[in-house]
């Protein structure tokens, strides 16, 4: 993007009422992360482009020299509370023995220290790390009494939400793009309004959930009765490796589930199956098969096939998501950022499903936001 080797395809903001908006532009950005393994981006990438051949190996050799910067940029994460399957991937000399407190103080100050090497004006952390299990621990609802957990190495809350606390005490926006615990929390809602930021999730809506979101309401306006519905996914890459534990999965199979009741108003027979094929590198299918009943009782089916590379479906949603938060961070903003619900599969805190309905809460959104800046540009 920021060579211009592609053009903004899958992006929203070359599409009306978007495109007017003051977007913080590609030669501004600069990228950093946290990781727990020693693959390098110059590697991964290079698996795109050799084994699941979603790149062109010029764009590859273009773009060599800027990932070999942002290599150096990432910084030892952290596997606090990860299970076995997660642990296995961790080969980056992590520090052991870190209490969720000192795990947090680490990750804020490489936050701290990355915005102040590049005078960034808005860090924004978006957490794309492998799916946690869902946690049963009854936690507080309080910032203040949640906080002296923090100090014991038996402190429940997992890696996803020690990186939000890490965000927020930094002053940076925090995204969750996955169905783990996050910053979803009344208590980490609490602390990202105390410290003036902002946060969003969970779970981002790339594929297979994008389309029930888009299919089940026009089931629902045209009163046919979906007898059920079964969605089956495969794909390959380190995401499918952990989802592949059945402790992980469970989150995934959650956040993907509900939608259709949730649309529907009420709840047809479904099935959700995820399964690891390691041949299928970055590339995902998922094969839905849904019975209805129409007119007369007579029962039919609807089936549809989505096959499409992981990294590049989410890629766009996420630079989207970062650029939202900037904006919103500009026009003020704190808290959470409930316009993103189209990007999510579980927004938080908005009970629509519909895909359509969700779009125009974000083009409202949109239009107040180019208000509300032009009105500072004024002053």
């Amino acid at each position: 993007m920021q060579r211009g080797l592609t053009p903004e395809v899958g992006l929203i903001s070359g599409v009306k009422p978007f495109a007017q908006l003051p977007w913080a532009r590609w030669d501004e950005i600069v990228v950093g992360g946290h990781e727990i393994r020693s693959l390098r981006l110059t590697q991964a990438v290079a698996e795109l482009v050799d084994q699941s051949h979603t790149l062109d190996r010029r764009v590859f050799d273009a773009i060599s020299g800027p990932l070999e910067e942002i290599d150096r940029e990432i910084c030892p994460g952290t596997v606090f509370n990860g299970n076995p399957t997660v642990r296995k991937l961790a080969s980056l000399g992590l520090p052991n023995g870190e209490t969720p407190a000192q795990a947090i103080e680490r990750l804020a100050d490489d936050l701290r220290q990355f915005i102040q090497r590049h005078g960034v004006r808005h860090l924004v952390v978006v957490n794309v790390a492998s799916t946690e299990p869902p946690i049963s621990a009854d936690l507080p609802p309080r910032w203040t009494d949640l906080r002296s957990l923090l100090d014991s190495p038996g402190c429940p809350l997992p890696a996803s939400s020690l990186y939000a606390i890490a965000a927020f005490t930094a002053g940076a926006s925090y995204i969750n793009f996955t169905p783990s615990l996050g910053a979803s929390l009344p208590a980490l809602d609490e602390l990202c309004s105390e410290q003036g930021s902002r946060h969003y999730g969970c779970d981002g809506k790339t594929g297979e959930t994008l389309m029930k979101s888009v299919l089940a309401p026009m089931f629902a306006r045209r009163n046919l009765e979906v007898l059920s519905w079964v969605g089956h996914n495969i794909f390959g890459n380190t995401d499918g490796i952990v989802l592949a534990d059945p402790s992980n999965k469970q989150s995934k199979i959650a956040s993907k589930d509900h939608l259709i009741g949730d649309i529907l108003g009420y709840k047809p027979q479904t099935h959700v199956s995820i399964e690891y094929i390691a041949s299928l590198g970055d590339w995902k299918t998922a094969w839905d098969h849904i019975h209805f009943r129409g007119f007369l009782g007579v029962p039919m089916t609807l089936q549809f096939i989505w096959q499409g590379c992981d990294s590049v479906l989410a890629a766009p949603l996420v630079l989207d998501l970062a650029r939202l938060a900037d904006l919103a961070q500009r026009c003020g903003q704190i808290g959470r950022m409930s316009f993103m619900a189209p990007y999510f599969k579980s927004p938080l805190g908005v009970q629509e499903q519909a895909f359509d309905r969700q779009f125009q809460m974000l083009e409202q959104w949109a239009s107040e936001a180019k208000a509300s800046l032009a009105r500072a540009d004024a002053r």
